[in-house]
This record gives C-alpha cells, structure tokens and sequence, in this order.
C-alpha cells in the first residue's frame, strides 16, 4: 500500500452477508460497467481495508449494506476509502412492527444516516422515511428489491438446474426437495451479543429470541424429523439465516441421511429447485411467491406483536403437526398472503428490472453535487480516538514514515505502550478476518458471477 496513490472508483461496494447480498451486487456492478462506469466490490470485514490508516481506494459513491448511523458508517468505512456521497441498499427494508412508528429506534436512523441516499423497495419504507424518520424526500429512491431481478424470466437461466445443484450435494435428484428457510437466529447467543440487540430493538427482544426462536426451532425440527423418518422420497433442506449457527439443525443432520443443513448458495438458488418452500417469521416468501412456488408459513409458537413482521400478521399459518403433515402431500394450495400486500412492500413492477432503475439512480447521485455529502457529516461521524493513535495515522499518512511504524508494529521485542493499542486492534482484525473467511470474496469470483449474469443478459432487449 505504501507509496501508492489511492485507486480511483465512481463506485464501491461494501457488503456483509455473501450469500444474501453479493449475486444482487454482481448484477448492479454489470449494469454499471455496462455504462462505462468503475466499480469494485469489497467485504466490509476485509482485512487489508480494515489494517488501512490511509485511503486504498477515493470512491466518489460508497454503496452500503446498510447505515444506520454514525457507528454503522465508521464500521463501513474505517479508514480504508476517501468518498463524497453515499447509497444505502437498505437491506432489511422491513424492521419490528414496535419501530415502525418510533422516530428513535435504532433502524430509523441518526446522524449521518440521515443524509445518505437511501434505496426503498417499495411505498410502505418510503412512507416510514417520510413521516417517521423524517429524511428528505429527494433522497429516498424507490426502486424495488434487486435480488428480486433473478426471478424474472431474462434471468431464470443464471441458477443451476434442480440435477447440477443436487449433485454438488451428492443429493438424488429423483428425491422432492422441501426448503426450510431458518427465520432463526444461532442456537447460543452470548450476552454482550443480546444486550446488543436490546439495547437496538427493546428489552422483549430478549424474551422473543428465548420463548419464540429457540423453541419454536426445537419444534420445527422435530416436525420435519418426524416427517423424514416417515417419507423417504423427501430430502429436506435446512437453510440457515445469514448468521445463524444451529447446533441442533446440525445434530439432527447427522441422524438422518434426507435431512441437509446447507448455507451454500443464495436462498433464491434453492428456492427455485425446490418443491415446497417453509419458513417462519422472514421475508422469505416473497421470492418464493416470484419464483412461482409454493410457500408455507409454520408458526408452532406465536411471537409477540411487536416482533412479527406486518406483512405475515394476517398470514394462512401452519401451527400443529397435524397441519404440517397435511402440507407435505398437498397439491396446489393457496399462497398464504395476498399479492397486493406484498407489492405495497416491494414495488413490483414487471417492465423495468429493479437493477437497471438502481443504475439510473446511482448516475444521478453520481453527477448531481445536491447528494455530497456535508464536510461536517464527513468529519463527525467516525469515533474519536485518543491523542497517541491520531498521531499514529497522521504520521502514517507520510510514506517514508508509515513504512517505519509497519516494522515498529511488527516487532513484538518494541513494547512502546503508544504501539500496544494499535498491535491489539490488528490482532483482533486479523481475528475477524479469519473467522469470516468464508464471506469474503475476490475479483476471480466477482467476475465469474458477472460473466453468468451477462450470459443471461447481454443482447436481450430490456
């Protein structure tokens, strides 16, 4: 890094989840190269940007997973890449019924997250920006949900087919495949990790995780092992939630050979090769209602009010055995939640891809000066640091001297107390980075994805 200038983007993307957001990524990153423009695609855990103590990259549009704030725009940026304006995908457009109408919960944004430009999918989050958040409402872009984009007909031939995937899995392709999309979080949460989230989402969070998710999962899992023991002809695959770690879905995996727990792939990947799709309290049954599929709702334990999502609250649900049973050999059925709710939520519209409106949306974030962002909201919101470590990366910023303080760092002989606080945080950054190797990717597998989207896309009159 030393000596060299920072590489120039019009835009960067910064992602969390691999498996939920890179596939809808790759497919704004091809239509942006489409038009001529410089891209690239970064983990936001990745270690080289987060040793960074001067910019990598000068990117004049970052496009976030998500910023709620000045936390959650520091954990982005740190201190690897040097921008002017910036999007929010927005990825969890839907939040708690309990924050749809609290101007101070934690999704509905602070400091600099309320001069972001801001993607919506549809009217339902526009309106919460408006009346609750209270954004401007030039910065609020209702485009659709581009993960979405890969259930339309010009895109269907991007996954692989029912036999390519089965046989990745060493899975008979003559078996029917029943998805279980986990709604849940992991097993064991520690409790830093649960403050966390009641400090964000109210102390009944706690409650919820503990009476809602841990038990109805233990349910969940004994109705679909009952089920495997009885119909061999079945496989059923649990699909974890992005950060999920289930112990038990895991144990149950090693008792029974037709029931698979795999976090491989994206969730529409699986959708469109199953036969039925289950989940619970997730969003999930919008792509399989677009991938043209059968999804049931199973909701053993009702969650509180303030914690089910609005849209399944009128929701067709499975709450006993009995009814999950009848499910398996059901034919047809009716989907459980009406098409014109699930529009207000997500802005379907089947003439204009998603994709190519997000790209019409970033050039003009892009050209107009009306979304650079304030030098105030550039300088406030990143943490404040002690006086030793703000000497440490302006003096890091000169290159003859950066490369002197690489070796100082580098030698644990040097117990300089000025050095230790930067030696723990590249420990710990070196920690993260390896504990989560298996989301991060690289320019090889960048490309690899665009080039099967192109293959689907290019020529075809859009």
């Amino acid at each position: 890094m030393s000596g060299k200038k920072p590489i120039e983007l019009d835009y960067l993307f910064i992602y969390e989840h691999k498996v939920r957001e890179l596939e809808n990524i790759c497919l704004m990153k091809y239509e942006l190269d489409r038009r001529g423009y410089r891209t690239h695609i970064i983990h936001i855990e990745d270690e080289k940007a987060a040793k960074a103590v001067k910019p990598i990259y000068h990117a004049k549009v970052i496009v976030m997973m998500a910023c709620y704030g000045n936390d959650t725009m520091e954990w982005h940026t740190k201190r690897y890449v040097k921008f002017e304006k910036a999007i929010d995908l927005q990825w969890e457009n839907i939040i708690y019924p309990m924050d749809e109408k609290n101007s101070n919960a934690f999704k509905n944004y602070s400091g600099i997250g309320k001069e972001v430009v801001r993607v919506s999918w549809g009217e339902v989050n526009r309106r919460r920006m408006l009346d609750v958040v209270g954004m401007d409402p030039k910065k609020i872009k209702v485009i659709g949900h581009v993960g979405m984009d890969f259930l339309r007909d010009e895109l269907r031939g991007y996954y692989l087919s029912k036999e390519e995937l089965l046989q990745q899995y060493d899975i008979d392709v003559n078996k029917k495949i029943y998805l279980f999309a986990s709604p849940f979080f992991s097993d064991t949460l520690d409790e830093s990790y649960l403050n966390k989230m009641c400090t964000r989402f109210g102390e009944g969070w706690r409650q919820y995780y503990f009476e809602y998710m841990l038990k109805s999962k233990a349910i969940i899992l004994e109705w679909i092992s009952k089920i495997c023991e009885s119909r061999k002809d079945i496989v059923f695959i649990y699909r974890p939630h992005p950060a999920e770690i289930s112990y038990q879905a895991e144990k149950l995996e090693k008792k029974l050979d037709n029931f698979r727990v795999i976090g491989d792939k994206s969730i529409k990947q699986w959708i469109v090769i199953s036969d039925k799709v289950y989940t619970g309290n997730s969003s999930t049954f919008v792509e399989a209602f677009l991938a043209r599929k059968m999804c049931y709702m199973i909701f053993p334990i009702e969650p509180s009010e303030d914690y089910e999502l609005e849209m399944i609250k009128g929701a067709d649900k499975i709450k006993t055995f009995e009814a999950f049973e009848k499910s398996i050999f059901e034919v047809g059925g009716k989907f459980p939640i009406k098409e014109e709710l699930i529009d207000t939520v997500y802005s379907i519209d089947w003439e204009k891809p998603s994709y190519v409106k997000f790209a019409d949306m970033a050039e003009e974030v892009l050209s107009n000066p009306y979304y650079t962002l304030t030098k105030e909201s550039l300088n406030n919101y990143r943490v404040k640091q002690g006086v030793g470590t703000r000497i440490i990366h302006q003096v890091s910023k000169l290159d003859c001297l950066y490369n002197i303080y690489l070796k100082l760092l580098n030698n644990e002989k040097i117990q300089w107390k000025l050095l230790q606080p930067m030696r723990d945080a590249h420990r710990k950054i070196e920690d993260t980075a390896r504990n989560l190797a298996f989301e991060q990717t690289n320019d090889i597998e960048v490309q690899s994805i665009v080039n099967r989207i192109a293959e689907q896309l290019d020529n075809k009159d859009l």
